[in-house]
């Protein structure tokens, strides 16, 4: 679990996967190694000047990693979430957790998230008494 300011100066409370922590650890380590500063308001991602990547920047390696690797079709930074919120949602179809997850004010903006596939749509449907 993690604590980070909103926009709106509220806290927020972000959970972490178990699997993700000896990870962490790792990249702290090589965080450490580098010489870069490890405390809450220091950059989780460094340039080799070890300044702050931008925005911009982490979106544009986004798109060059997609390249390098071959992807037919390349996606947006912002897949990344709806990839996240998506997986959340199925692992647990529950759309009150995703949308917490999400920080989504409403529901309703959760629900483009709940993608149904074929297969799926056709197991409840044969399921059906007639």
């Amino acid at each position: 679990m993690t604590r980070r300011a909103r926009c709106s100066g509220d806290p927020a409370v972000g959970f972490l996967p178990d699997a993700l922590i000896p990870k962490l650890r790792r990249f702290w380590a090589h965080k450490a190694c580098r010489g870069e500063g490890l405390s809450h308001g220091d950059p989780l991602f460094c340039a080799a000047s070890q300044r702050r990547l931008s925005k911009r920047r982490v979106q544009v390696l986004f798109r060059a990693w997609q390249l390098r690797a071959g992807f037919d079709r390349l996606y947006p930074f912002h897949a990344l979430r709806h990839t996240a919120v998506t997986n959340v949602y199925r692992a647990s179809r529950d759309l009150f957790l995703a949308q917490r997850f999400a920080r989504h004010a409403s529901p309703l903006t959760t629900t483009i998230y709940t993608h149904v596939s074929d297969e799926e749509l056709s197991l409840r449907v044969r399921d059906l008494a007639c």
